[in-house]
């Protein structure tokens, strides 16, 4: 007679563990300080609700960047499904925890006062990027539509006056702090057309037009041509040190521009997508996403004053969620 030893379920998150320790001490650094987090437990994926961050639910996005030091994401800092409304304090929580700086008493103040307006979609979303054995952290803080009049505030006046030629058609959508460096970035989205903005935005950062637009050509190719809806422009503002411009980062919905992953990863690889650190080795082996769902999220050219843009790309963590695993 034969006992037959009762089946154990996979950890929902065992793709996702052996991608990180394939990328050596920084991944297992990472799979520590995300256990920490509540983001995974021991059994695997903890038991969240879908994340906002991501187009498939995963609480996670790897963030690949062209000359990007260390491994880098962005993760969710609670179950979404227990409300948004602390979510800034619980990630200055932890910056302070890993030694990092946290805004100041005024940007908090904005903040608080710009998510107060309105109802929220995340609330706030933690950054982490790890070097050797330093953990860095930033902070990614939703600005709902709702808080437009607050704009003024957010921004510096040299960023003001390009969201006011912009005018209604665009947002400011969220503003990051770098707890390493304590570098603040204004992100917004814009409905005019590519062309329209492009000059306006590149006018701003001092960088040349030609080189983006060629950029942004080969990135989008040709909208006439797909069934797509027209992509949205996102664009973000990194803050320089006093008398230099803003660092411009164009940022495009990866499910704007494509219809799947493998479409996606083709295009990245042929805008130089091969030469990011870690990107590939996550795309070759992603399970397939639901439909109408892509892992690809954001897509962003970061614009130099000589030479092409930087490509960078988030990628979803491959989730399942707890009960799938069972």
């Amino acid at each position: 007679m034969f006992n037959f030893a009762p089946a154990i379920p996979a950890r929902s998150d065992l793709d996702w563990c052996w991608y990180l320790r394939r990328q050596g001490r920084a991944g297992e650094v990472l799979e520590r300080v995300l256990h920490d987090l509540g983001v995974m437990d021991p059994s695997g994926w903890s038991d969240w609700s879908p994340s906002a961050l991501t187009d498939t639910g995963s609480p996670i996005e790897m963030w690949f960047s062209a000359g990007q030091s260390g491994l880098q994401l962005m993760t969710a800092i609670g179950d979404p499904a227990r409300g948004h409304a602390h979510q800034v304090d619980q990630v200055c929580r932890v910056m302070a925890e890993r030694g990092g700086k946290t805004p100041d008493a005024a940007l908090r103040d904005v903040i608080a006062a710009a998510q107060g307006s309105t109802s929220l979609s995340y609330g706030a979303w933690l950054g982490l990027r790890v070097i050797g054995a330093r953990v860095e952290t930033k902070l990614y803080a939703e600005l709902p539509e709702g808080a437009d009049d607050l704009s003024a505030l957010m921004s510096p006046t040299d960023v003001a006056p390009v969201m006011e030629t912009l005018g209604d058609t665009a947002h400011a959508t969220m503003i990051g702090y770098d707890g390493h460096t304590g570098q603040t970035t204004i992100y917004g989205e814009t409905d005019q057309t590519i062309a329209t903005a492009l000059p306006m935005l590149a006018a701003l950062a001092h960088v040349p037009v030609d080189m983006l637009a060629l950029a942004v050509e080969r990135l989008v190719g040709d909208p006439s041509v797909s069934d797509l809806p027209p992509p949205r422009l996102g664009f973000s503002f990194a803050m320089q040190e006093a008398g230099k411009p803003p660092e411009l980062t164009l940022l495009f919905a990866a499910n704007t521009l494509f219809k799947n992953d493998e479409q996606a990863g083709q295009r990245i690889k042929a805008c130089g997508g091969e030469a990011l650190d870690g990107y590939g080795a996550l795309i070759d082996n992603l399970p397939h996403a639901p439909c109408c769902q892509l892992h690809h999220g954001r897509i962003g050219l970061t614009a130099r004053q000589e030479g092409a843009p930087v490509l960078s790309v988030g990628v979803a963590a491959p989730w399942h969620p707890a009960a799938d695993s069972i």
